[in-house]
């Protein structure tokens, strides 16, 4: 045989063009049964109830996928994910553990050998690949397979741990995790909406004319946008979902799209093609991004254009109709399916796609409904019509569940409401600890849609805004005029209430559609406050536009991401004041608003004093923070279990930080994801921080527990956690508090 690494390579190359998971498998063991010359292959993943499943096969029955399970330690394939080590058997069913499976159709294979595939430092499946002689299968056979595996699980091990090619009967149990979306809990019946073609499935063509496919191009986008207003008026929708279909119109009319498309149609293609083509474009640039806000923007578009093909198409939507809640499953659910039918109807929502920060999963929040979103490429038609529990604090999907847990879920959504309503009554509180400590809990916020639920939920004020979202809709920088308007929006939401308007932070891992920057490290390159002073007119800009929408309202104030040189702020605050001078001989009476930084790099620790004269505040931002000290990449899959706000060292680092600040007499908050996380905000309590920015929806819950909690007790806490040699332990004791007070995930 070929080289087994240039075998492995060509494979997994034809591999990484195959879009579907259930394709890829399939593939997979197809093309390794080929290069072996074997009779059989298949690929065995592990589900959540730690069995190893049949997920793919060429040799043994089809019918056999999904039903064929093992224990771990139960048969060859249970054996060999129990040890972790593979199995090359020329007489297999000589060894104790063999096990035959009638379901498999298969004719006693005698040679087997079968690879342990990790991700992680967990067993994500087994490889296997059998023939009908007894023989032992080649040590260079044992080197393809075992560098199959490894590259396998190197390239798509994310993916495959969410297959799920489970064939079920009406009376099996189903268990499927994703990502949490939205907390809370829901039992109700599955509706799987009727999938919408992919942008990636339009077949290209040729046009009749450019006129004529400019006119129906139009005329698609004119139906859309009236479409998307006509959803504004559907009953039950909040102001939120209002919000977003505002954002869905803004990206709907952005100019770059109609450039693209236009470009496209000046080539003599059609309509369609033009829209697949423009479309998939800007849909790229997001996709490319590594922060997980503006990735999502990608599943917008694709939304968008998938309802202008329909215009185009003269295709009618789904029609959704219950006299009863049900939970809408599908692909992606969006806007549309949620304007389908009145939402006192909708229990929850189910997707494959999606994630935390998606649009799915902000509407699920904004009806105030669990979400459980990113369950992968399996097939979620076999949901429709059965009687679903959705998780929405772990992530999970049962269908089919026995009496027992139902009626333990139903004491849990029991509680839940009782929860619930005692939360309500605190918007109009403030949140003041049990010894008489107030602290001001402020929410984060980027996409006007986020305004509202941070406000409906009292919000005291913006911790944290995102200001790149103006510059991520365009072909070219915004103006100054649109964005004055834009913020303007913003600082009158709040008014009086103060607003933290980070400076823009692209460039690196947040690239602008029309200025791509390529770095082999772009955590560690040019972004924030390195990318915009070097762009010094584009920064003027911006801060021109801040100034003239903070007149009227005064509470505008300044942040600076990415600070990591003194020099750098000496140049912010020149900029400032150059912009204020600037409108002041305008005629507009603007001033100088508070200045402050973002502490995400380590290198702030030590040098808060050297910068005190010319800051006003600081904000910790947790993420960026942890990831630096720890160097570790949470959004890499890879490493991301070493990610922890707990360990030991970024306690240290935040805990020197917090009291730097208290001697210099320097505001300090933390808008990361350490303010929403209640069993860190004991922490932070005790080490004196008294803001905490977060998202809207965690503002009852922290306002709760600051509500049940002393200042003592935090400060005791902190003590004891200091002590500690790691993160598990911390947690622990972390949590065994929160359970002495009360506190529980139903709150949430």
């Amino acid at each position: 045989m070929r080289s087994p690494l240039l075998l492995a390579k060509k494979i997994l190359l034809d591999a990484g063009q195959v879009k579907s998971q259930k394709a890829l498998v399939s593939m997979i063991v197809r093309r390794i049964r080929t290069a072996l010359k074997v009779d059989v292959c298949s690929l065995y993943l592990m589900n959540d109830m730690q069995q190893m499943v049949l997920t793919a096969t060429e040799g043994l029955a089809k019918s056999a996928i999904g039903i064929i399970r093992m224990e771990l330690g139960e048969g060859l394939v249970g054996t060999i994910a129990s040890r972790q080590h593979l199995l090359n058997l020329p007489f297999a069913e000589q060894h104790p553990k063999f096990k035959f499976f009638v379901e498999s159709g298969e004719d006693r294979y005698q040679g087997f050998l079968g690879i342990p595939m990790i991700h992680l430092g967990a067993v994500l499946g087994v490889l296997v690949v059998q023939v009908k002689e007894t023989r032992r299968f080649t040590e260079e056979e044992e080197a393809f397979l075992i560098t199959m595996g490894a590259h396998l699980v190197a390239s798509q091990g994310a993916s495959l741990k969410k297959v799920a090619h489970v064939k079920v009967s009406t009376d099996t149990v189903i268990r499927l995790t994703g990502i949490v979306g939205a907390p809370g809990t829901a039992m109700a019946r599955g509706w799987v909406v009727r999938n919408d073609i992919r942008l990636e499935d339009i077949e290209e063509r040729s046009g009749t004319s450019v006129e004529f496919e400019q006119q129906r191009i139009q005329e698609a986008f004119d139906n859309t946008l009236e479409e998307l207003e006509s959803d504004e008026h559907t009953h039950g929708i909040t102001e939120t979902l209002t919000s977003l279909i505002n954002v869905y119109k803004l990206l709907l009319t952005s100019p770059e799209l109609h450039s693209a498309i236009q470009g496209h149609l000046a080539n003599g293609v059609s309509a369609s093609t033009a829209l697949k083509l423009g479309m998939m474009t800007q849909i790229a640039v997001f996709d490319a991004m590594e922060d997980l806000y503006l990735k999502a923007r990608a599943d917008d578009l694709r939304v968008l254009g998938v309802r202008v093909y329909r215009q185009l198409q003269n295709l009618e939507p789904e029609v959704i109709t219950s006299d009863v809640p049900i939970i809408l499953i599908g692909e992606n659910i969006t806007i549309e399916h949620l304007t389908r039918i009145d939402s006192k109807f909708i229990a929850g929502v189910v997707s494959n796609q999606g994630s935390k920060l998606s649009h799915t999963s902000v509407l699920a929040n904004a009806l105030g409904i669990p979400a459980v979103v990113g369950l992968g490429e399996g097939d979620l038609r076999m949901l429709h019509g059965l009687d679903l529990i959705l998780d929405g604090h772990r992530g999970l999907v049962i269908g089919n569940a026995p009496d027992q847990v139902t009626n333990e879920y139903l004491k849990v959504m029991a509680h839940h409401r009782t929860s619930q309503a005692n939360l309500a009554h605190l918007r109009y509180l403030p949140a003041e600890s049990t010894d008489g400590a107030k602290i001001r809990l402020y929410t984060n916020t980027g996409l006007l849609a986020d305004i509202r639920p941070g406000l409906e939920r009292g919000s005291e004020g913006v911790g944290l805004y995102r200001s790149e979202i103006p510059f991520m809709v365009h072909n070219t920088f915004p103006t100054e005029e649109e964005q004055t308007r834009i913020y303007r929006g913003v600082l009158e939401a709040y008014a009086p209430m103060p607003v933290v308007m980070r400076t823009l932070d692209v460039g690196g891992d947040k690239a602008l559609p029309y200025f791509p920057i390529k770095e082999e490290n772009p955590f560690l390159g040019w972004r924030g406050i390195r990318f915009t002073l070097d762009y010094r007119n584009i920064q003027l800009d911006q801060i021109r536009a801040m100034l003239l929408a903070n007149i009227g309202y005064d509470n505008l104030q300044i942040m600076v991401p990415m600070l990591s040189q003194e020099d750098e702020l000496v140049r912010v605050h020149a900029l400032i004041d150059e912009a204020v001078k600037q409108l002041n001989e305008e005629g507009f009476p603007v001033h100088k608003p508070p200045v402050g930084i973002m502490a995400e790099v380590p290198v702030i620790i030590w040098m808060l004093p050297t910068l005190r004269a010319n800051i006003d505040f600081v904000s910790i931002g947790s993420n960026d923070l942890t990831q630096y000290l720890l160097a570790v990449d949470r959004n890499n899959p890879r490493v991301a279990h070493l990610y922890s706000h707990f360990h030991p060292a970024v306690l240290a680092a935040i805990h020197d930080l917090v009291r730097t600040c208290k001697r210099l007499d320097l505001p300090v908050s933390v808008c990361g994801e350490m303010a929403s996380d209640p069993r860190a905000v004991l922490l932070l309590l005790g080490m004196g921080v008294h803001t905490l920015s977060m998202s809207a929806y965690k503002l009852p819950v922290m306002k709760w527990l600051i509500r049940h909690i002393s200042m003592a007790d935090c400060q005791a806490l902190l003590q004891q956690a200091i002590a500690l040699d790691n993160d598990k332990d911390t947690q622990a004791l972390l949590s065994q508090k929160l359970s002495e007070i009360g506190y529980t995930e139903q709150f949430e």
